[in-house]
C-alpha cells in the first residue's frame, strides 16, 4: 500500500476523524461500533429500515469519539493489515495550579500504580471495588496534573458532599466547588451533580435514561429530585464552567452510557484530563462503547477479591435464602414484583427474623428495598417485634434526618436501619456488618457493589442475606445476582432453607 493510501486518524479532545480510508474500512468500523439498543425489537414496527443498533461512527464523516481510538485502530489492523497514521492535535495543558498533597493520607501500592497510569494516559475508566479507595485516588489525580478548571461528576447530592469531604482533607488548603443541591460556588476544582449540568442545558431525562441507568422509574424520578435554583441564577456560569473544564472525572461510570449524561460530557470539548470510575463489571451489553468513547480504556481494575486477598476487606459470608412460597401466575414483571416480593409473607418473615438476631448479636445491619411501600411494612413489623424505633431512609428523607440516621448506625447508637436502594450509592457506613437485600431488583452488578458496603475491615462480622425469588422474571434476577457474585472467587456463598430461618 503507497504512503498516500495509509488510513490517517486525526485526535482531538473529543472527537477524532478517520481520513483515506477505504469503503470497506468504513463499513467494518461501522458495524464493530455499534450496539442494539435496549428495547428496540419493539419500535422495529415504526422504523422498518432500522437494524435496531447505534452507530458510533459516521460513514460520511468517519468521525467518532477519541476514547475509541485504540479500537479503531486494533480493528483496522486486525481486518486490513495495515496501521493507520496518527495525527495528534490536543496538547496536555500546562499545570496552572499549585495543589499540594495532604501526607496524612498514605496511599496504597495498587492505588499508586492506578494513579500513575491515569494521569500518564489522561483519560481512563477505573474499576475499582467498593472499598478500594477510588475517591482518593481520584483526589490524588486531581493534585498531580493540578490542572483547572476540573469537574469532579456524580449522581446525587450524598455523594456530592462524600467527594467534597474526601478532596478537601486529601489537598491542602483546597476549598472545593459545590454545584448541585441549590448551591453554586464555582472555585478552581468543583463538585457537580449530573443532574445540575444537564439542567443548565435544558436537557430532558427520558425513558430511554433510566433504562440505561439501569434503574427503575421510581428510582430514576428519585434521581431527577434536586433543588435548582442555583441553575435558574448561575445558569451561563455553569455552562462556561463545563464548556472551559480541562479535566473530568465522573463517578459511577457504569450509568453514563444514557444520553442525557453522555450529551454533558460532550459539552467538554477543551477538556484533556477524561476519567470515569464504577465499583462494578461496567455493562453486560455494548453500550459501554459510549463510556469508554467519552472516558477511554478501562485501564485499572482492583476487584473485591483482590482487595480481600490483601486484607483490605472483609470475606463476605452471603447466604440466598430458598423459598418455598408457590409461584403465582401473574402477566409481567411489576405484578410479579409485587406478589413474590413487596407482599412475599415468608419473605419478609425471613427479612424480619434475619434482623432481630442480627440486632441481637450487636451487629450493625441494612436492610435495603426498592418499594416504599415494601420499606413502610418491614419498618412497622419489625418496630412491632423488637419494640425500638427503627429509621427509614428512601429518596424522599430530608437531608439532615437521612445524614443523622446514616450517622447514629455508623456510631453504633441504632443497630438497624431500612434503606431505599435509590440512597446505596450515597451511603456509606464503614462499621456495617450485615447486609439484607431484600430489594430483589434486575441489576445484577449492583449485587456485588451493595456487597461492597459491609465488608469493610474494622466491622466484626460481614453477612450478607439475599433470597431465591419464585416468581417468573425475580426468580431469574435472583439467579443473575447469584452468578455475578460467584465471580469473586474470595465470596463464601451458600443456600439456606428459609424454614431454618423461621
Amino acid at each position: 500500500m503507497h504512503n498516500d493510501q495509509i488510513p490517517t486518524i486525526r485526535v482531538q479532545n473529543l472527537y477524532s476523524y478517520l481520513e483515506n480510508a477505504t469503503d470497506a474500512m468504513k463499513e467494518c468500523l461501522y458495524d464493530e461500533l455499534s450496539f442494539e439498543i435496549p428495547g428496540a425489537f419493539f419500535m422495529k414496527d415504526s422504523h422498518p429500515d432500522w437494524d435496531g443498533k447505534r452507530r458510533l461512527i459516521s460513514l460520511k464523516t468517519c468521525k467518532f469519539y477519541t476514547g475509541l481510538l485504540v479500537k479503531v485502530c486494533k480493528t483496522i489492523q486486525e481486518n486490513f493489515y495495515v496501521t493507520p497514521k496518527i495525527q495528534f492535535q490536543i496538547v496536555r495543558p500546562e499545570k496552572n495550579l499549585n495543589l499540594e498533597w495532604n501526607d496524612k493520607y498514605t496511599l496504597r501500592d495498587y492505588q499508586k500504580t492506578i494513579i500513575e497510569s491515569c494521569v500518564k494516559r489522561g483519560r481512563a475508566v477505573i474499576e475499582a471495588a467498593t472499598g478500594a479507595g477510588k475517591t482518593l485516588c481520584v483526589s490524588k489525580m486531581i493534585q498531580e496534573i493540578s490542572t483547572g478548571p476540573f469537574i469532579f461528576y456524580v449522581l446525587s447530592r450524598d455523594l456530592m458532599y462524600q467527594a467534597q469531604k474526601v478532596l478537601e482533607a486529601s489537598i491542602k488548603d483546597l476549598t472545593v466547588g459545590i454545584i448541585g443541591d441549590g448551591v453554586c460556588e464555582i472555585k478552581d476544582i468543583n463538585v457537580m451533580t449530573i443532574q445540575t449540568a444537564s439542567a443548565a442545558y435544558d436537557i430532558k431525562a427520558t425513558k430511554d435514561d433510566f433504562d440505561s441507568m439501569e434503574m427503575t422509574k421510581s428510582e430514576f424520578f428519585k434521581y431527577m429530585e434536586e433543588n435548582m435554583d442555583h441553575v435558574d441564577q448561575r445558569k451561563e456560569d455553569i455552562k462556561k464552567l463545563i464548556e472551559n473544564a480541562a479535566g473530568i472525572y465522573s463517578d459511577e461510570v457504569h450509568h453514563f452510557s444514557a444520553k442525557s449524561c453522555e450529551k454533558i460530557i460532550s459539552r467538554s470539548k477543551k477538556a484533556y484530563y477524561k476519567f470515569g470510575g464504577t465499583a462494578t463489571a461496567i455493562r453486560a451489553d455494548n453500550s459501554y462503547l459510549v463510556i469508554e468513547g467519552l472516558f477511554g480504556r478501562k485501564t485499572a481494575q482492583i476487584t473485591a477479591s483482590d482487595l480481600i486477598k490483601l486484607g483490605y476487606l472483609l470475606k463476605p459470608k452471603i447466604r440466598f435464602v430458598q423459598l418455598e412460597t408457590p409461584r403465582q401466575i401473574v402477566a409481567n414483571y411489576p405484578k410479579d414484583y409485587d406478589a413474590h416480593v413487596v407482599n412475599n409473607e415468608e419473605r419478609n418473615d425471613c427479612v424480619v427474623a434475619i434482623a432481630k438476631q442480627a440486632v441481637k448479636d450487636k451487629l450493625s445491619t441494612m436492610i435495603l428495598i426498592k418499594n416504599i411501600k415494601h420499606g413502610k411494612a418491614l419498618q412497622e413489623k419489625l418496630q412491632r417485634e423488637i419494640g425500638i424505633e427503627i429509621p427509614f431512609v428512601h429518596g424522599s428523607t430530608k437531608k439532615d434526618l437521612r445524614q443523622q440516621s446514616i450517622l447514629d448506625l455508623e456510631s453504633g447508637k441504632i443497630k438497624l436501619m431500612v434503606a431505599s436502594t435509590i440512597c446505596d450509592e450515597g451511603l456509606d457506613v464503614p462499621t456495617l456488618s450485615c447486609l439484607i437485600m431484600a430489594s430483589g431488583g434486575k441489576s445484577p452488578t449492583k449485587a456485588k457493589q451493595r456487597v461492597g458496603r459491609v465488608i469493610r475491615v474494622g466491622s466484626p462480622e460481614a453477612d450478607v442475606w439475599d433470597f431465591l425469588d419464585v416468581g417468573r422474571w425475580t426468580k431469574k434476577h435472583s439467579k443473575e445476582r447469584m452468578k455475578i457474585l460467584k465471580e469473586e472467587p474470595e465470596f463464601d456463598i451458600n443456600i439456606v432453607k428459609a424454614k431454618s430461618i423461621l
